[in-house]
């Protein structure tokens, strides 16, 4: 196969044709020729970017149709043409490399895409389901035309979720980490009320002066005997019989309001 052949080039356009000039001596050469990369140099991306476009291009990479880009949240894959066998087997190869990195969330670009076999189908049911196994999702987006009909027709659009465009799955992506993100933060702020607070030593919370007491703290015996009962526990015995109370004297005391119950419970 021969580019010009496929393309039916004008001469013009042959004259204007870095290949044509190259190998216009012995045209066999040309044969198979991957045009579009000249003796081991790539063109301007702008005319890469055209010749993708390029029936000859497209027959020569059959399965040049999909590509992949890797977000931070999540991945897309577009897609184009008609997504048959060889660009389903393609597909699924970009697939099993989104997965082997951890992306389960994935946004799949249908707006180039003019038709779809049955077998992309069951790959987009595959997708669907491991995605969702993985905790993520998978968007099809800006389906339209006869993939839309197909879609719509074998059901698959009641299964898997479904985006006007590329940018609207990416903005409800972003919308449910922000979402997921605002539930993490609330769940450590519950449980952080919930958690009882860890009691500092008297001594510590007045920085060794109660203003209430005559004395500085050094000079008490709750803390030269390092002892772990909270200062406002008063400790008695009757008949060899131990027992403990709150003095009612602490109970407006700010150390005894910030610690001493938590949950209704007293700590010691």
């Amino acid at each position: 196969m021969k580019c010009f052949e496929m393309t039916g080039c004008s001469e013009k356009d042959k004259g204007s044709c870095l290949a044509w000039t190259s190998f216009k001596e012995n045209p066999a050469e040309m044969e198979n020729l991957h045009c579009w990369v000249i003796k081991g140099a790539f063109r301007a991306e702008e005319s890469v970017q055209k010749c993708r476009q390029c029936s000859y291009y497209q027959a020569m990479n059959p399965n040049s149709g999909i590509a992949s880009e890797i977000g931070s949240d999540a991945a897309v894959i577009t897609c184009k043409g008609t997504i048959n066998s060889e660009r389903t087997v393609a597909l699924e190869k970009v697939w099993e490399n989104l997965k082997q990195n951890g992306k389960y969330k994935v946004v799949l670009d249908f707006s180039g895409a003019s038709n779809i076999y049955s077998c992309g189908l069951g790959l987009i049911v595959k997708i669907h389901k491991e995605a969702q196994g993985g905790g993520g999702s998978l968007i099809v987006s800006g389906a339209q035309g006869n993939v839309l009909a197909i879609l719509t027709s074998t059901k698959l659009i009641r299964i898997v979720n479904f985006a006007s465009d590329k940018k609207a799955a990416l903005e409800y992506f972003e919308q449910q980490r922000r979402k997921q993100e605002a539930l993490e933060r609330e769940a450590a702020e519950k449980l952080k009320k919930l958690q009882p607070k860890k009691r500092i030593p008297c001594w510590e919370f007045w920085k060794n002066h109660n203003p209430r007491n005559a004395t500085k703290c050094d000079e008490c015996f709750r803390k030269s005997s390092s002892t772990q009962i909270p200062c406002w526990i008063i400790e008695g015995m009757i008949e060899g019989i131990s027992f403990q109370y709150v003095n009612e004297e602490c109970e407006g005391c700010d150390y005894f309001k910030e610690f001493a119950v938590t949950e209704g419970k007293m700590p010691v």
